[in-house]
């Protein structure tokens, strides 16, 4: 028997990665060293070359594609879907509670090019609001601003880097904030930010009725020389995740306890999208990531549109080997 191959995994602690982290599985054929990362995930797959495969933003690995860039092979495993309508928050005073208001505004974001962000900035052309017809401001929503790179910026967006958007938003400077986690003093008590959809989740749902689209913001990749050396393993690294997470799964109705109604959300879920709410494989992300393509391109973010087939190209031939 061939020694396992020694392989270094990072990605950020999702729970259905856990029977993969703790042994309950096994990718074939691999020695793994798996490290959970939530904070710096996506960074250090781009920046640590000691690191073989993880977690990568969406967007900015179709945009090296677009470029040429194959540094890292995709496989179809998505550890990130998020609806975005739930990412948009303005003043409680504001008078603002619709997508529709939001044409001709001043909106902050935190990044540009972000998968998140771009899908949001989908769910505004599909409310009807001419994205180029809002002031943008990209800079740090309440602490440090993002180190990534932010890409040439259209002429309606324009950086902040001498205050915070929040802070540029209570005083009236701004109209919305677009960003993925709601800032700091959202939770207190008649805070002054909230949320311009109050009933998101509907929202969200209604959305996926008519699109059938459940926003992928984040792949795995596995970095080339790795692939080039062992093309077996973006397909035995694919088994094993999925793996991982339909256990996962199977299990959630049994441990149902994170919240006192997680197991109303999960039926909701299940009822939806079906037992695999969150599914992996090529076609099972197609439609999603030719949206994406398509969006990056109408957005000005790339220059060359990129077809969704040549995503996975790479797991696709080692899976007809099969």
């Amino acid at each position: 028997m061939p020694e396992p191959l020694q392989l270094k995994l990072v990605t950020k602690d999702y729970d259905f990665f856990a029977p993969l982290a703790c042994g309950d599985v096994v990718a074939e054929g691999i020695d793994l060293k798996y490290e959970r990362d939530t904070a710096n995930a996506l960074d250090r797959t781009l920046a640590d070359s000691s690191i073989d495969a993880g977690e990568l933003s969406l967007s900015r690995h179709l945009a090296r594609l677009a470029a040429g860039d194959r540094s890292f092979v995709g496989i179809p495993v998505f550890p990130q879907r998020v609806f975005r309508h739930r990412c948009f928050f303005v003043r409680r005073d504001g008078g603002l509670d619709s997508f529709e208001q939001l044409a001709g505004k001043r909106i902050g974001c935190n990044e540009w090019p972000a998968s998140g962000n771009t899908w949001s900035r989908e769910i505004l052309k599909h409310h009807g609001v001419k994205i180029e017809s809002i002031s943008w401001l990209v800079g740090s929503i309440d602490g440090k601003p993002s180190n990534r790179p932010q890409g040439n910026l259209p002429a309606h967006v324009k950086p902040v880097t001498d205050k915070t958007l929040l802070s540029m938003l209570l005083a009236g400077e701004i109209d919305a904030l677009m960003c993925p986690h709601p800032p700091k003093g959202f939770d207190e008590k008649d805070s002054p930010v909230v949320r311009l959809i109050a009933n998101y989740r509907q929202a969200e749902m209604d959305y996926y009725r008519k699109t059938g689209m459940f926003p992928i913001l984040h792949v795995i990749g596995v970095r080339q020389k790795v692939y080039e050396q062992h093309p077996w393993v973006v397909v035995n690294l694919f088994k094993a995740m999925d793996e991982s997470k339909k256990m996962s799964q199977s299990n959630r109705k049994k441990l149902s306890d994170t919240t006192p109604w997680l197991i109303s959300e999960i039926e909701d879920a299940t009822a939806l999208f079906g037992k695999d709410y969150f599914p992996y494989g090529v076609e099972q992300g197609r439609k999603e990531i030719q949206a994406l393509c398509d969006e990056q391109f109408a957005q000005g973010l790339v220059t060359e549109r990129v077809d969704a087939a040549i995503t996975f190209k790479e797991f696709e031939a080692e899976m007809a080997k099969k």
